[in-house]
C-alpha cells in the first residue's frame, strides 16, 4: 500500500500561486470601487446640509459604508478573477482586513487588500497543510506586530 504524500504537487503549487496573485489583484481593484463610491457620495452630496468645514462626517460614514462594500463585492470580484473557491477566501479575508484597519492610522484600503486578500486565499486554500496555515497566520501577526508599534 502507498502512502500519501504530504507535500503539496508542483501543479497545485502553480494553481496556489495563481490563486495569491489573483486574490491580491482583487485587493487592489477593491479599493478603487470604494474610492469611486466615495466620489460619487462626495457628488452627490447636499452641500447645503454640510457645516463650515464641509460635508466630513458625511464621506467619513461613506468610507466605512464603502469599506463594507467592498467586502461583500470580494466574492464576485474574486470569482471573476478564477480564485476557486471564491467564497472562502471572500468569507476569510475581513478577519484580516478588520486588524489591519484598525491598527493603522490612515485609510489603507489598497494596502489592507493587498496583504489580507492573499492571506485569506493562503490560509483557505485546499490541501494545505498545516505548517504551511500556521505562517500564513505568523506572518498575519507580524504585521499586525508591525503595524501596532508603527503606529504609537
Amino acid at each position: 500500500m502507498e502512502m500519501c504524500n504530504a507535500s503539496v504537487s508542483p501543479a497545485a503549487e502553480g494553481r496556489l500561486a495563481e490563486r495569491v496573485v489573483a486574490a491580491g489583484l482583487a485587493g487592489i481593484i477593491l479599493p478603487f470601487l470604494q474610492f469611486g463610491w466615495l466620489l460619487l457620495v462626495a457628488a452627490l452630496s447636499d452641500d447645503s446640509s454640510c457645516g463650515h468645514f464641509g460635508c466630513v462626517g458625511q464621506l467619513a460614514d461613506a468610507w466605512t459604508v464603502g469599506n463594507w462594500t467592498a467586502v461583500v463585492l470580494a466574492w464576485p470580484l474574486l470569482h471573476l478573477l478564477r480564485v476557486r473557491p471564491a467564497w472562502s477566501v471572500a468569507v476569510l479575508a475581513p478577519f484580516f482586513l478588520v486588524p489591519i484597519w484598525e491598527l493603522a492610522d490612515v485609510p489603507v484600503g489598497v494596502v489592507a487588500g493587498l496583504f489580507a486578500y492573499p492571506l485569506a486565499a493562503l490560509a483557505s486554500a485546499p490541501r494545505l497543510t498545516w505548517r504551511r496555515s500556521s505562517l500564513v497566520l505568523a506572518l498575519f501577526l507580524l504585521l499586525c506586530a508591525f503595524l501596532a508599534l508603527s503606529s504609537g
